[in-house]
């Protein structure tokens, strides 16, 4: 007998849509990684410059059903007006759930995306509807090393959806450890990101690779992903030797990046630039690398980093967030933050020892961890047993 596919709400607060359609796209991949085995939903709603108070629109992508609402955005900071922003988000978050229900029927379980600030209606529901919910969390808002600052009112909201989870899922202990430290109290399971290897699949040679690809890919925002100090540290190697070159890409400001490069005169031989990519191009530039760099002042789990291990690419990265979980001697180099003499002198070594790191290994392993299969058992196991003592 066929066991019943779960339905299951994917409650985003971050998700890829027409204003940004790169936005939590790591979000996207796990509902993806889950539909292979439940009816999967997602419901995200977005403030836009528009005439309609509310429009709706609901695609099918591999699988997923995707429930994105458009709500006229609402100015202004003053009570009303933040009472109004909530009173409209939750109308919209209404209006996107019941076009969820009229394609999958009853939902099971919500999963929630970023607690704040989708947690609120996930909290309805749970108090309405009696729908359990757990968190995937993925925000660096919580690391001590971010900028960003809760409200107090968001803080508040943020341990009362929390505490009310059937269970918390950050993808990573870094991020467990420093969402306990926020206040948050409940239980913790850690998933990380997923990787979707028929997308992420190695076809690279020893000829391939002879090049030394140095491949750094972010959305190249220097407070947070160091970039100039990547460049400082190229422009050293630069005048030590010949035999790589570093190709920068990202959706970010590339002239700015370019700008830097030749104020500190990096030669034109030792660095390659590339713009917005798609997944797939970012694959199949991954797939050209020899090493790929993360300089990151802060991070939580890269996907970059799970990416470039699938493809069998060895890393080296500051030490950071959870990078820590997911490099080991035998597939990368780890360095303090923000450390130039340590990159450089660790860039050499790796240059200079590439034969020392076994690509099929790296690529098995990092499978065993980040592939669709991996991930979605795991969430499966949760949901099945969240909704046994449920």
């Amino acid at each position: 007998m066929t066991e019943k596919r779960l339905n299951i709400l994917f409650l985003a607060s971050w998700y890829p849509n027409k204003l940004h359609p790169k936005n939590g796209n790591f979000i996207q991949q796990h509902a993806k990684a889950v539909s292979q085995h439940c009816n999967v939903a997602v419901l995200h709603i977005i403030a836009n410059n528009q005439d309609k108070k509310i429009e709706v629109e609901t695609s099918e992508n591999e699988g997923v059903l995707e429930v994105i609402v458009y709500y006229k955005k609402i100015k202004g900071s003053s009570p009303i007006h933040k009472y109004q922003k909530l009173k409209r988000r939750h109308e919209a978050h209404v209006l996107g759930y019941h076009e969820v229900l009229n394609t999958l029927g009853k939902i099971d379980l919500t999963h929630l995306n970023v607690t704040y600030p989708a947690g609120l209606f996930a909290l309805y529901l749970k108090q309405r509807h009696k729908i359990p919910y757990i968190i995937t969390e993925h925000s660096t808002a919580y690391l001590p090393s971010s900028t960003h600052q809760f409200s107090k009112i968001e803080t508040k909201w943020i341990k009362k959806i929390g505490e009310n989870a059937s269970l918390i899922c950050p993808v990573s202990l870094d991020l467990a450890n420093n969402m306990k430290q926020f206040g948050i109290d409940n239980k913790f399971h850690v998933v990380p990101n997923v990787v979707n290897t028929d997308i992420f699949k190695s076809s690279a040679t020893e000829n391939d690779i002879e090049k030394k690809n140095i491949l750094h890919i972010s959305h190249l925002k220097d407070d947070h992903k160091n970039v100039t100090g990547i460049l400082r540290v190229i422009k050293k190697l630069s005048e030590q030797r010949h035999d790589f070159f570093i190709t920068i890409a990202g959706d970010g400001d590339i002239e700015a990046i370019k700008q830097y490069a030749e104020e500190i005169n990096i030669p034109n031989r030792a660095i390659k630039y590339k713009g917005e990519l798609s997944i797939t191009e970012v694959a199949e530039l991954m797939n050209t690398a020899a090493i790929f760099l993360l300089f990151s002042n802060y991070e939580n789990l890269p996907c970059v980093i799970s990416e470039s291990l699938v493809m069998g690419v060895p890393v080296i990265s500051s030490d950071v967030g959870g990078i820590k979980e997911m490099l080991t001697k035998d597939n990368g180099i780890l360095i303090p933050k923000g450390d130039e003499t340590k990159l450089l002198s660790q860039l050499n070594y790796i240059i200079d020892n590439l034969s020392n790191y076994n690509t099929n290994d790296i690529r098995a392993k990092a499978i065993k961890t980040y592939s669709f299969n991996a991930v979605s058992n795991q969430f499966i196991e949760i949901y099945n047993n969240i909704l046994k003592v449920g």
